[in-house]
């Protein structure tokens, strides 16, 4: 059993690791997808902004110098000729881009003149009406920018960097890797002023907050399942090793159970036989003394099956509470004289009844049965000289009775458990006092059917007082 119980913690916590592992790595996986879709926001964020601010330039000029609808009109105060190729040469890779980028957004096929004449001609234009500084560019860029990254619900502080980067003996295609190249939280090389080799990019700080704030719904989902699983684990685990303790407080209860019957079956059995083998029947002292025995010992298995009786009606829940006025002195009065009777030494009773001639509505069966059990141990575990105190009365509306011995009393750490079915204090190898554990679970289902409380005060070797509190 101990072996299965242990194979079965084994697989179950094998189990909840590799929940954990396989959890955290979703999340891992979760983050950096996250953090690449920044990482291509922040640079779709950047070009657009480029192109939207060199665009608006575009505009600016178109309203400073007029155009029509076939051409551009060329300033006067253009550059001489012989400088346009060097300043064509610089804009060679932006205004390819420029063509690129206004085929996309116009939809035109690669193969319209049209598409390449403006390119060239709002290239030309840029190039040769530099009218504005990089820096005030820069600031109203950054406006830009600053507005493309909330449209897309990023926060994240940034700064602009900017480069100015020499064409001479460039190769096209290591160059153009060396622009889209980038680190973390960095966005390409854009070119931004082709007239000054001028380009940008922007660096970022820790995007973990938005991340976050994007993985919000996963992540509580993902914390919840964990909670949960372990709160399972956790509760299995108590289920399964309450089921061990039950199980084996159960197999001590039926080795102490068939002790209990094989003693007066025996005691009966043997009275029995001196009646008829030892001529005890012509003595009849000693008939009535093995008749005594035998009515004493089958009166022993009578409670014993009475009690056996009231824990199974209380495992199917099927004790059901007849109330009515019961007078609470008259009850205790039957209970202690029985048990002056029953306990064959002199018992020290004392009883205050401060209800008067006050009834409550109770069970008076139910009741005096777990007073009367209540009762019972108060003697059991009180020594040679027994002592009983008990005081009934009403407070704060509620019926309180209080049975009070001189015993052994409990120690602190199962005072909790003592109203746990077939559960008995430890007494290591001493078995002076005989039971089952069933009589104070049947007082506790008692009292809590009719909506009241027990408590125990104990301390070792100082006695033990149970409080009963019933609301009337």
């Amino acid at each position: 059993m101990r072996q299965r119980i242990r194979n079965i913690l084994i697989l179950m916590c094998v189990c909840i690791l590799g929940i954990y592992f396989f959890q955290g790595y979703w999340l891992y996986n979760s983050y950096h997808i996250q953090l690449d879709q920044f990482n291509k926001d922040i640079n779709e964020s950047l070009r657009t902004a480029v192109f939207n601010k060199q665009f608006a330039d575009v505009r600016r000029y178109f309203r400073n110098y007029g155009r029509d609808r076939d051409s551009f009109r060329i300033p006067h105060d253009m550059p001489p000729q012989g400088d346009m190729p060097r300043l064509r040469k610089r804009a060679d890779m932006r205004e390819e881009m420029l063509t690129d980028t206004i085929k996309r957004r116009r939809e035109i096929r690669p193969g319209n003149e049209f598409a390449d004449t403006l390119a060239r001609q709002i290239s030309d234009l840029i190039l040769l009406n530099n009218l504005t500084s990089d820096s005030v560019k820069l600031i109203k860029l950054d406006s830009v920018f600053t507005a493309e990254l909330h449209a897309r619900q990023i926060l994240t502080p940034y700064v602009l960097d900017t480069f100015h980067i020499s064409f001479n003996g460039y190769n096209r295609e290591s160059f153009r890797d060396s622009l889209r190249k980038r680190p973390p939280l960095k966005t390409s090389k854009i070119p931004f002023n082709p007239a000054s080799n001028l380009f940008v990019q922007a660096k970022f700080e820790s995007p973990l907050q938005y991340i976050l704030a994007k993985m919000m719904w996963t992540l509580a989902g993902s914390l919840a399942l964990l909670v949960l699983t372990t709160i399972c684990f956790v509760y299995m685990l108590r289920t399964i090793l309450k089921q061990k303790r039950l199980s084996e407080v159960k197999n001590d209860f039926i080795n102490n159970m068939t002790h209990e019957l094989k003693t007066p079956i025996a005691t009966v059995s043997a009275a029995v036989e001196a009646m008829q083998n030892f001529n005890a029947l012509n003595d009849q002292r000693k008939t009535q003394t093995y008749l005594d025995i035998s009515k004493q010992e089958l009166q022993r298995l009578s409670d014993l099956v009475e009690k056996v009786l009231h824990i199974a009606a209380e495992e199917r829940e099927e004790i059901e509470l007849f109330k009515e006025d019961t007078d609470i002195g008259e009850v205790m009065d039957s209970i202690i004289t029985n048990h002056q009777l029953k306990a064959g030494r002199p018992v020290q009773f004392r009883y205050d009844n401060l209800l008067g001639e006050q009834s409550v509505d109770v069970d008076k069966t139910h009741l005096t049965n777990a007073i009367s059990n209540l009762v019972d141990n108060a003697i059991k575990y009180s020594g040679d000289h027994p002592s009983v105190y008990i005081k009934s009365m009403l407070e704060g509306g509620k019926l309180v009775i209080r049975v009070k011995d001189n015993g052994i009393g409990i120690p602190k750490v199962y005072q909790e458990n003592i109203f746990d079915t077939f559960f008995r204090v430890p007494t290591g190898n001493l078995h002076n006092v005989k039971g089952f554990g069933l009589g104070l679970s049947y007082v506790k289902k008692i009292v809590e059917l009719h909506g009241g409380t027990i408590k125990v005060h104990s301390e070792p070797e100082k006695g033990s007082e149970f409080i009963i509190q019933i609301p009337v």
